[in-house]
This record gives structure tokens, C-alpha cells and sequence, in this order.
């Protein structure tokens, strides 16, 4: 089968690694090198780490390799800070006992302290203490425009053909005088490529999807941020007090009409406001971005979004990835998560031609399924009572709320969610998850943990468990020592890089130098044999009588 990706960024690429690595269909990339990836800095799930280590399928990638051509550094957490009274973190994994009949070391850390919860797990404990332990890469944040680069070479060594160009326009198979499957694209430059099977990753453009009758799920009732204006801060630039108080942690910090997000990557850190236009405008929210750091910062273009899913992600022969398919808001890296569930999922059962129309359902099914729940998931976040400003006032009247939500704030007023609560389906979100976010904001008590553990024998204690994460975290590295130590690296390699030019030149011109010696060398001898050769000329002649 003829496969067609169309698309330049971390979609696109993830699409092409997964097919490449699992199939034997001809894979073929359209992209547009001159149109930039939207993002700045990234941050993933653990998904992202294992797709890379081959967790899913054998690859051939090198984890370290990776790290470094993405400037990754470790995401243990995401800190929410001033969303509700105190502040939370909710850490990317769960505790050793979340998959046990009860999260013991979970309950008792809550029913010990409601603000220190955090710390019942691995990466909980490492960001309370600011470390960097051998296993804190089961998450990273990246910078998302180095994603292709990587990629590329990887998906060419299996075959991948790339061409640069744009998709403007599509040819459809006549079907009894209807239109049936795409069959060719036509490029900008009036190529045609023949395919079987496309894939939109052209994230809100939506280059292929816009010549199919698409139908799309609003999630705005619910979600109601719609613009964002991301920009970028260097390391340089930070106050000492900035960047001591870094973390290895996405800071989700509450704004008047929305949220602040904060990736820190190796080099720099990827920032953006996201927030809702129907309480603020541009101007005004560059002005809150100013009056935050106290400075003014230079921002990119605002990039507007209206939140939802596509009501099928495979339509025809044309599956929808990534933004292209569906997108609800920046919070907690769902977006590159449920880019690699979909493509993962479609390898493993759906990537057929043709494909019958029940098998079509079932995966279109799957993929609601899988971004609603993730929308339910994100509006939990938003359950909380500010009332400090119109847009938190608007939020605190929860009107926003979807039943799920509902559901679970009300289970919790009975019991701490578990593995049996939840839908625990490839790739959603579990229990782990909503618990630390039901707890932040405090939904989950001490009270109902104290409640939960009375009559329960797990044979789990925290004592022990923080004992054996404090020496694991012993002499680790914290987050501000790790990406000077990786700056200093660089600096380091472009140093040992710069004498290795010099070593080489200064042997060249060795090699050039003593080259030149044998060359005066052998002209002395030429001269001398010159010399004696008129000598003996002259000799010669006086002898003749000239």
C-alpha cells in the first residue's frame, strides 16, 4: 500500500517513524520545510519516552542521542501554581502501590499532609527535593522544532521517500459518478503523487481534510481557551532568583483570563500564555506577559484555536493526526500523547486497504473515546473556586463541567478513585492522574485518606518508601546543576570541536611546511648541481684557450 503522510511537523514524523518501523507499505513524506512547526517548547507524556526506546516495537534509536538532539531535560511533573489556594503538583507518574487494591503510600501521604501528597511517588519526591535521579526520564520536554530533524534520517534509513513541496489540491476516484477515495495529491509545483492512503498532519490547515466533508465536535462549552502567544526566555536572560527556582517540572501558572505555561529545555525556556478572548485581547495579555516578568517580552504571532475533535479521525482513506485531527488545549502534553496513541493504534489493527466499514467504526469509536475522556481529564483542572477575576468568576459557577467530571467530584466525596474506577483503555488517562489533580484541589481529603486506611493492611509504608527515594536521590544532581552541566558539555564539545579544526590545520600545514622543506631542499641540490655543472662549463673553455 501506498502510504502518504503530509506534513512537516512532530505529527507527521511520529506518523512516519511508527508506519516505517512496523510495516513493509511504501511511505512517502510531502512536506514544506519553510513552514515552521507551531510550538516552542514541548512537553510529553511518558508515551513519547517509550515510543523512542522501543517499547511498542524494536527501534534503532539511541535514548541519549535523542535527549541530546532535543535538548531535553526531565519532565517529573507539571506545578500548578495559583489555581486554587495552594499550590500542587501533579507528578507525570503514580506511586508503587497505585496498581494494589488501594494507593496506600498515595492515601497516607494525603492523610499526613494535603499540600505534600505529591511525594508518595518517584518523581513526586524528586521535585519536592529538587533532584534528578538515574530514572527520571520517563518524561521529557523538548524543543518540538528539532523533532523532524531527528526523525527524518531514522524513517529514510527504512525506506521513507521525502518530497518538499504543498499539497494544493486533490484527485478522488469516480465511483458510479461518485467521488470516492483520494487518488492523487497535486503539488504546488503541478506533481501528482498516487496514493492509497493519506495522512493529514497538516495540523489547522488541515490541507487534506478541507477537501472532505468533515464534521467537527466543539469542546468549547467546556474548554474555553481559544488564542495563545507563546515566546521564548534564555537562560541568560533570568534573574539568579528566576533560575534557582527552577524545576524539573511544565509550570502551569494561573493568569487573569487563563494560564501561563513554562517548559524549561537544555537551552532555553518555551513559554506561551493561553487564555480566552472573551476576557482578554492581545494587547492586554503582552501587557500581563510584561507586567509578570516585570520586563518587557518579545513574543511571537498569537496563534488562535478553537478546541475539539473531528467527529472521525478516518474519513475515506484519509486519517487525521495530530492538530489536523483534533486538539483541546496545551494543558498536560495531551496533544503529542494522543498523536502517538492514535498512530500506534492505527499500526496495530486499522493500516489495511481496504478497510471495511465496521473495522473504520471501531477505530473512529476508539479515537472519540480516547479525546473525550482526555477533555474530560483537562476540565477537571478547571473545577476550582477562584473568583478573583470575570474569567476565574466564570469558571468558579462550573457550568463548564462535563458529567464525567461531575461523576468523579462526587465519587470523591465517598472514595479515593482506583484502578477499577476508571476506563483503563491504551492510552488513557488512569486514576494516577486524576487523583493528584482531585487532590490539588481538594476534592480528596485527609480526612476521607485517614478514612480509606482504616481498616486496610497493604503492608506498604511511606516511611520506608521516602527512605529508599531519599537514597536513591542521595548525590544526584539538582535541575539548575544538570543544564549547566549540559551547557557546559556543549561548550566543552564546540571547544574540543574548534582544537580538533586547529590540530587539523596546524597538521596540514606541517604536512604543507615539510613539503615545502623537501622542495627548497631539492632546489639547493638543483642550484649545486647548477653551480658545478657552469663550473666545470667554464672550466672548459679557459682550458680550450676561450
Amino acid at each position: 500500500m501506498k502510504i502518504t503522510i503530509v506534513g512537516s511537523g512532530t505529527a507527521a514524523w511520529v506518523s512516519a517513524f511508527v508506519l516505517s518501523y512496523t510495516t513493509k507499505h511504501k511511505i512517502t513524506v510531502i512536506e514544506n520545510e519553510e513552514i515552521p512547526p507551531i510550538g516552542v517548547g514541548e512537553g510529553s507524556t511518558n508515551v513519547f519516552a517509550e515510543l523512542i526506546t522501543g517499547a511498542y516495537f524494536p527501534t534503532d534509536v539511541n535514548i541519549n542521542d535523542f535527549i541530546e538532539a532535543l535538548d531535553c531535560t526531565p519532565k517529573l511533573a507539571i506545578d500548578f501554581k495559583g489555581w486554587t489556594k495552594n499550590d500542587y503538583y501533579s507528578p507525570v507518574d503514580g506511586t508503587p502501590t497505585a496498581a494494589k487494591l488501594k494507593d496506600s503510600l498515595f492515601l497516607e501521604a494525603l492523610a499526613k499532609d494535603k499540600t505534600k501528597y505529591h511525594i508518595a511517588s518517584s518523581n513526586g519526591y524528586n521535585i519536592e527535593h529538587n533532584k534528578l535521579t538515574a530514572d527520571t526520564f520517563g518524561a521529557f520536554h523538548f524543543d518540538t522544532t528539532k523533532v523532524a530533524s531527528f526523525l527524518r534520517p531514522h524513517c529514510q534509513s527504512k525506506g521513507v521517500k521525502v518530497i518538499n513541496g504543498l499539497v494544493e489540491n486533490v484527485i478522488f476516484n469516480n465511483v458510479g459518478g461518485f467521488r470516492g477515495d483520494i487518488k492523487t495529491l497535486v503539488l504546488n509545483n503541478k506533481e501528482k503523487i498516487d496514493t492509497d492512503f493519506v495522512i493529514d498532519a497538516t495540523g489547522f490547515h488541515r490541507a487534506i481534510l478541507k477537501h472532505l466533508n468533515y464534521r467537527w465536535i466543539d469542546y468549547v462549552n467546556h474548554l474555553p481557551m481559544n488564542r495563545a502567544i507563546p515566546f521564548r526566555l534564555n537562560y541568560d536572560d533570568l534573574s539568579v532568583d528566576e533560575f534557582s527556582k527552577l524545576k524539573a517540572a511544565t509550570t502551569a501558572q494561573a493568569m487573569s483570563s487563563g494560564w501561563l505555561w513554562n517548559i524549561p529545555t537544555t537551552k532555553r525556556l518555551g513559554c506561551g500564555y493561553v487564555f480566552s478572548d472573551e476576557f482578554l485581547n492581545d494587547s492586554e495579555a503582552q501587557e500581563e506577559i510584561n507586567t509578570f516578568y516585570g520586563r518587557e517580552i518579545e513574543t511571537f504571532k498569537p496563534i488562535g484555536f478553537r478546541s475539539g475533535r473531528l467527529a472521525e479521525q478516518l474519513i475515506k482513506n484519509c486519517l487525521a493526526v495530530g492538530l489536523a485531527g483534533a486538539f483541546a488545549e496545551p494543558l498536560q502534553a495531551t496533544s503529542i500523547h494522543t498523536t502517538i496513541i492514535q498512530i500506534i493504534s492505527f499500526a496495530q489493527s486499522y493500516c489495511m486497504h481496504p478497510l471495511d466499514q465496521k473495522m473504520r467504526d471501531k477505530f473512529n469509536n476508539e479515537m472519540a473515546s480516547l479525546y473525550d475522556d482526555t477533555r474530560d481529564f483537562l476540565v477537571l483542572h478547571y473545577a476550582n473556586n477562584r473568583t478573583d477575576t470575570k474569567f476565574w468568576k466564570m469558571i468558579s459557577e462550573h457550568k463548564h463541567l462535563t458529567p464525567l467530571v461531575k461523576d468523579m467530584i462526587e465519587y470523591s466525596k465517598k472514595a479515593v478513585p482506583n484502578f477499577s474506577t476508571m476506563r483503563m483503555c491504551f492510552g488513557h488517562v488512569d486514576h494516577q492522574l486524576w487523583n493528584w489533580t482531585l487532590a490539588g484541589l481538594g476534592y480528596l481529603t485527609p480526612e476521607l485518606a485517614r478514612k480509606e486506611l482504616e481498616n486496610y493492611t497493604g503492608g506498604f509504608s511511606l516511611e520506608r518508601q521516602l527512605d529508599q527515594y531519599k537514597a536513591l536521590a542521595r548525590d544526584k544532581l539538582t535541575f539548575q546543576q544538570y543544564i549547566k552541566r549540559k551547557n557546559l558539555g556543549e561548550k566543552l564539545k564546540g571547544l574540543e570541536e574548534s582544537l580538533a579544526n586547529a590540530l587539523e590545520v596546524n597538521e596540514s600545514h606541517q604536512r604543507l611546511n615539510g613539503k615545502l622543506q623537501e622542495r627548497l631542499t631539492e632546489v639547493e641540490d638543483e642550484n649545486k648541481m647548477l653551480h658545478n655543472h657552469a663550473d666545470k662549463r667554464i672550466d672548459a673553455a679557459r682550458k680550450a684557450g676561450m
